[in-house]
C-alpha cells in the first residue's frame, strides 16, 4: 500500500504542478489547456520560476494551449508531453519585435514562439505538437511581398515600407541565437509561419527524430536551416514543407562576409523527405562559408531538388569538403545540383574579388536515383570553377543525363546513366577530368555517349556505350583527351565536330 500511495504521489506531482526533482508544471502557474485561452504569461512564468531554482524541466501535460512567443532560459528543458499541443497565436499586431537575423542579414524580427539568447544547455522535447499557425502569417506575407513590388523593393536589405501587414520578418518556431549544448527532440511541427527551426550562431546542436509538415505552397517554410553554427547533428527526421527541408547557411553578402562565422562539422543522417524545393541545401546564404559536411543513409522523395549547393557573384565564402553517400532518390527534379549562378545568368568573366565564392572538394558517392528529370547538373563559375569532385558508384534513372559546366579536378567513376533524352555526358569547359567506367542504360543512339566541349585534359577509361550508340564521344575545342580500355561497340569517336 506504501508503495501505491507513493506511485500515486509521484503522478500527481508531475500533473499538478508540484516541483518536485526539478518538475514544473505549466498549469500549476495558470496554463489553461482549452486552446482558446492565451497562455503566454503562465508558460513564461513557469520557464522563469524554473530558471530562478538553477534550472530543471517545464512540462506541459496533454491538452491544447494557445500562446504567442516565449523566451528560454539556460538549463531548462521544455517537454511538450504525447496529447499536448501548443498553438502558437496569430496576433501579429501583438508579437514583439526583437534583435533576430533572417535570410542571412541580422534585423529586427519578430518574435518566434521559442526563442533564446546567448543560452546555455537548453532543450525542447517531447511527444506532442507545436502548431504554429501559419496561414495568416502567410497571407501578411504576400501582400507585403506586393507592396514592396510596387514600391521598387526587390532587394532583401530594405525595411518593410510603412503599412505593410508585416513590420519585420516573420517568426520561427524556433529560433536560438549564441547557444549552446542544444538539443530539439521527437516533437511534431506543423504550419509555421515561416522557417521551422533556426539555430544562429549555435554550437553543440543535437536535431532528431522531428516530424515537420507544411502545406507544399507554404511561403519560406524551411523545415530546419542551421546558420554560422557549428558541431550540428540533425538524426533521424521526417520532413515534408514548402521550401528547403533542410538548408544550411552562414550569412548573406556583405553582412554575412562581416560576421564571417561559419557553418562547420554538421551530420545529417538517417533522413526521410517527402515534398519540399530542396532535400539538403547549402546557401544561397553563405558568405561565412560552409565546412565539413556529412550526409548519409537518406530517402529523398518528391523534392524538386535533392542535394543542392548554391550562390552567386555577390556571395564571396567557401563551401568545402561535402560529403554526401548512401542516398536514395525518386521522383526529383533534379538529384543533383550544384549552382555558382543562382539568381543570375551572366557569363561574363570577372575579377576574383571577396565577392567571388568558392566550391571545392565533394565528394558524392552510393546515389540511386530513379524517375528524376536531370541527372545530375553542375554549374562553376569562369573565374571560379568547381575544383576537386568526385562522383562515384551511382545509379541514375532520368530523363536528361550529366551536365557539367566550368569545373576543374572532376572524377566520375562507376556510373550508370539511363536517360532517354539527351547526352548522358556532357561536359564544358573543364580541366584535368577522370571518368572510369561510366555506362549507359537506355539512351538516343543519334546523339554521342560523351560530348566535350572546351575540356582540356581528360581521360576516359573501361566505358561502355549501349549497343545502338552511334557516337562514344564527340570533342569539340578539346585537347590532351585519352581513351583506353573502353568498350566501344560499333560506335565512333569524333573531334572538332558540332552535334548535328
Amino acid at each position: 500500500m506504501k508503495h501505491i500511495r507513493g506511485f500515486l504521489f509521484i503522478v500527481f506531482s508531475i500533473f499538478s504542478g508540484y516541483s518536485q526533482n526539478g518538475l514544473f508544471n505549466i498549469m500549476d502557474y495558470g496554463a489553461i489547456n482549452d486552446g482558446v485561452t492565451l497562455c503566454s504569461a503562465s508558460i513564461q512564468k513557469t520557464i522563469d520560476e524554473c530558471a530562478k531554482k538553477g534550472g530543471g524541466k517545464v512540462i506541459v501535460p496533454p491538452g491544447k494551449y494557445l500562446t504567442g512567443p516565449l523566451f528560454l532560459k539556460s538549463n531548462i528543458t521544455f517537454e511538450v508531453y504525447s496529447g499536448a499541443e501548443l498553438i502558437f497565436s496569430d496576433d501579429i499586431e501583438n508579437c514583439p519585435i526583437i534583435d533576430g537575423k533572417w535570410e542571412g542579414i541580422e534585423r529586427k524580427v519578430y518574435a518566434s514562439l521559442f526563442t533564446g539568447h546567448d543560452l546555455d544547455n537548453v532543450s525542447i522535447i517531447g511527444r506532442g505538437k507545436i502548431n504554429g499557425q501559419g496561414s495568416k502569417w502567410w497571407k501578411a506575407y504576400y501582400q507585403t511581398k506586393n507592396l514592396r513590388k510596387k514600391m521598387g523593393l526587390n532587394e532583401r536589405e530594405p525595411n518593410n515600407p510603412k503599412g505593410s501587414p508585416l513590420k519585420v520578418p516573420r517568426p520561427r518556431l524556433v529560433n536560438l541565437y549564441n547557444c549552446t549544448n542544444v538539443l530539439i527532440s521527437e516533437l511534431t511541427f506543423v504550419d509555421s509561419p515561416a522557417w521551422t527551426i533556426h539555430p544562429v550562431y549555435c554550437e553543440n546542436v543535437i536535431i532528431e527524430k522531428l516530424s515537420i509538415i507544411q502545406p507544399y505552397e507554404s511561403p519560406n517554410t524551411d523545415g530546419i536551416n542551421p546558420e554560422s553554427c557549428s558541431n550540428v547533428r540533425i538524426i533521424g527526421c521526417y520532413i515534408d514543407v514548402g521550401d528547403d527541408c533542410i538548408t544550411i547557411k552562414s550569412g548573406y553578402n556583405e553582412d554575412g562576409r562581416r560576421v564571417g562565422i561559419p557553418s562547420e562539422n554538421i551530420v545529417i543522417s538517417n533522413c526521410t523527405f517527402a515534398n519540399g524545393r530542396s532535400a539538403i541545401g547549402i546557401g544561397s546564404e553563405m558568405s561565412g562559408g560552409v565546412k565539413n559536411v556529412t550526409i548519409s543513409n537518406c530517402v529523398f522523395n518528391g523534392t524538386l531538388r535533392g542535394l543542392r549547393i548554391k550562390t552567386n557573384r555577390d556571395r564571396g565564402g567557401t563551401v568545402e569538403n561535402y560529403n554526401a553517400s548512401n542516398i536514395v532518390m525518386s521522383n526529383i527534379k533534379t538529384p543533383i545540383s550544384i549552382d555558382m549562378y543562382y539568381g543570375t545568368k551572366d557569363d561574363t568573366v570577372f575579377p576574383v574579388t571577396e565577392k567571388t565564392p568558392h566550391f571545392k572538394d565533394i565528394y558524392i558517392s552510393n546515389i540511386y536515383a530513379i524517375d528524376c528529370v536531370n541527372s545530375l547538373e553542375i554549374k562553376g563559375l569562369p573565374e571560379a570553377p568547381v575544383d576537386n569532385i568526385s562522383i562515384i558508384n551511382s545509379s541514375f534513372k532520368s530523363t536528361n543525363g550529366f551536365n557539367v559546366d566550368f569545373v576543374k579536378n572532376l572524377s566520375i567513376n562507376n556510373i550508370t546513366v539511363d536517360c532517354n533524352h539527351g547526352i548522358p555526358l556532357s561536359i564544358s569547359n573543364a580541366e584535368t577530368v577522370s571518368i572510369n567506367d561510366f555506362r549507359l542504360g537506355n539512351t538516343v543512339k543519334e546523339l554521342p555517349m560523351v560530348r566535350f566541349n572546351k575540356v582540356k585534359d581528360a581521360f576516359i577509361t573501361n566505358s561502355k556505350v549501349s549497343k545502338d550508340t552511334h557516337v562514344f564521344l564527340n570533342a569539340i575545342n578539346s585537347e590532351g583527351i585519352e581513351i583506353q580500355n573502353n568498350w566501344l561497340g560499333s560506335s565512333k569517336i569524333i573531334k572538332d565536330q558540332a552535334d548535328d
